[in-house]
């Protein structure tokens, strides 16, 4: 594992000559942000930023286990969409190593668990339109 003043000052560096460019519309650069910010807690191994005591609510966690962005307004065909695009992505006979299949699995199994709590949701709002 890197040393974390290494992976902070790699990001906060990767994060400054981003902002710098004046070419760079401001949502690409923080959208570029994040993704550096992703990097260093993914070399670190653990969030930099711990949420202490925030809490949320299921909808926005299994959103952002999906992949979405928690202020994000989709509607269920583009979540199945989605998910069936994290299932290839993820299928564990895509990865070789054992660990990264058994990573693998893990993470097929929590986008199925946030795929059927939203697949639950939506047959319930239906039934209740039709009711």
């Amino acid at each position: 594992m890197k040393d974390l003043k290494d992976i902070f000052k790699t990001a906060v560096d990767k994060i400054k000559s981003t902002v710098e460019k004046e070419d760079i519309p401001l949502k690409d650069a923080f959208e570029e942000m994040d993704r550096e910010l992703e990097e260093a807690e993914a070399a670190y191994g653990k969030p930099l930023f711990p949420d202490d005591g925030e809490k949320i609510s299921i909808d926005e966690h299994y959103m952002k286990l999906l992949g979405f962005k928690s202020e994000e307004n989709v509607g269920f065909d583009e979540i199945k969409a989605h998910y069936e695009t994290l299932m290839k992505k993820f299928a564990p006979e895509n990865f070789a190593d054992d660990k990264k299949k058994k990573a693998a699995e893990k993470r097929i199994g929590m986008i199925k668990q946030a795929y059927q709590y939203f697949e639950n949701k939506h047959a319930t709002q239906h039934e209740e339109e039709e009711n």
